[in-house]
């Protein structure tokens, strides 16, 4: 009887041990210690509880050990980090080595004309680009932009397409398609410069072109300068095709929020290459007509161009202004150089008290102090410039124009812009249009992201 009941009481012992985890191990243990002491367990049943009580616990700790796992990695921050903002997508790694952004603008234009040259009303979609951007292994940069619109200044293709080098302490390197450094109107992105289109002198841009870029800035400096050669559109044919360089220097003495003096000079070099030609045209601050009203024509026997560019900038609270000047001389074979040049000065202010936001040698992206929807009212700008370009020299009678834009800007949030420009183009001495003056009113509605 008495070894039937210690056999119940092992039996009962074990089962509890099997299929209840009620107790810890150390109870479990303790009452197995107990029970051998005072002869209820034998020897030989003792050892195997122990074994049997060992064995369980390394099954119960590699599971927990499961569990915290999987528990670890179910509540883990992801290895990349997503944002959204005004439509754009950037993502990043958590140790920022790589990084991606999606982004783009479309700009819807409509404008009337009046006066002469005779220009038609209309309406364009100005631009439509999609750009893609980021980082790769912290040093390394790309950049792809496309434009969808037909009418931009490359028409539909390529814009942007070039890989950067930041692993130097001093210098970066560039090398793709991209714009020339020079002049402060080509460095600010046309998202962000305060008119509609670029004033007259910008019938002297470089534009972007296939070439190598060495550049470095600073908080309160900036240099760049490069070699390149032409445009991803250009056919070369049986020619050889032009080359040329590029320098931009800026210097701001006073760079805080809200106040700024902002200078610099920049200087172009072109090789016309085998076609030996260069040409010089502009419209009257408008896109839609596309009716130039001074324009050189083909300049035949071209060697090559030189541009030098000086720019000021400053800015004073909600007040802003810039200015610049272009002179651009061209050599020739077997006849006389030429000469031209132009310039423009322009002022702002915002009536609800932003500033012009500014970085490295180029202005950016304004931001509203209140945004629509979110009770405010949006950013709103008051804008005026002279401008003016003279193509006329010895020979060549491309004709002289002055021009006046009024300018209001409205942007309700930091992607949206609504503009609304009034352009009075004074006289045009000289050239095909000589004696003519023509009036635009025209609007954009932009998308920015």
């Amino acid at each position: 009887m008495q070894l039937f009941i210690k056999s119940g009481v092992v039996a009962l012992i074990a089962s509890q041990f099997l299929v209840s985890s009620a107790l810890a191990g150390t109870e479990i243990e303790t009452l197995i210690e107990m029970l051998h002491q005072n002869g209820t367990v034998s020897d030989d049943q003792y050892g195997r509880l122990k074994a049997e009580l060992q064995q369980n616990q390394v099954i119960q700790h590699q599971e927990q050990q499961a569990l915290d796992a999987k528990l670890v990695e179910a509540t883990k921050p992801s290895d990349v980090e997503v944002q959204i903002n005004g439509g754009g997508l950037a993502l990043k790694t958590r140790d920022g080595a790589f990084t991606t952004k999606l982004g783009g603008r479309v700009q819807l234009d409509a404008a009337a004309y009046s006066g002469r040259p005779e220009m038609g009303d209309g309406t364009e979609v100005r631009r439509a680009y999609l750009t893609l951007q980021g980082t790769m292994y912290e040093d390394w940069g790309y950049r792809l932009q496309y434009n969808f619109a037909s009418t931009g200044e490359n028409g539909k293709g390529i814009l942007d397409t070039y890989i950067d080098y930041k692993g130097f302490d001093n210098v970066d390197l560039r090398v793709g398609h991209f714009k020339e450094p020079f002049t402060l109107h080509e460095a600010t992105s046309d998202n962000f410069v305060t008119f509609m289109e670029r004033g007259l002198p910008a019938a002297f841009s470089t534009g972007r072109r296939l070439g190598v870029m060495a550049s470095h800035a600073e908080r309160d400096w900036t240099w760049a300068t490069g070699v390149f050669g032409e445009s991803v559109s250009n056919k070369g044919g049986a020619e050889d095709e032009g080359w040329g360089a590029s320098t931009r220097l800026t210097y701001a003495p006073v760079n805080e929020p809200g106040q700024l003096i902002h200078l610099g000079v920049g200087a172009n070099f072109r090789d016309t290459g085998g076609a030996g030609t260069s040409r010089f045209k502009q419209n009257p601050e408008t896109h839609i007509a596309g009716i130039n009203i001074v324009d050189t024509g083909t300049i035949v026997d071209s060697k090559d161009v030189i541009k030098l560019g000086a720019e000021f900038a400053t800015v004073m609270g909600p007040f802003s202004a810039q200015a610049e000047y272009i002179n651009t001389s061209v050599s020739r074979d077997g006849a006389s150089d030429l000469e031209f040049d132009g310039w423009y000065v322009e002022s702002s202010y915002f009536l609800t008290g932003e500033s012009r936001q500014y970085k490295q040698g180029k202005f950016g992206k304004p931001k509203p102090n209140g945004i629509v929807g979110q009770g405010g009212i949006g950013a709103w700008q008051l804008a005026l410039r002279y401008s003016n370009l003279d193509l006329t020299d010895g020979v060549v009678d491309g004709g002289e124009a002055d021009a006046v834009t009024l300018g209001l800007n409205w942007y309700p949030t930091p992607t949206l812009r609504f503009t609304a420009n009034y352009v009075d183009v004074l006289d045009i001495n000289g050239g095909a249009n000589d004696g003519s003056e023509a009036s635009v009113v025209q609007l954009r509605s932009q998308w920015a992201f």
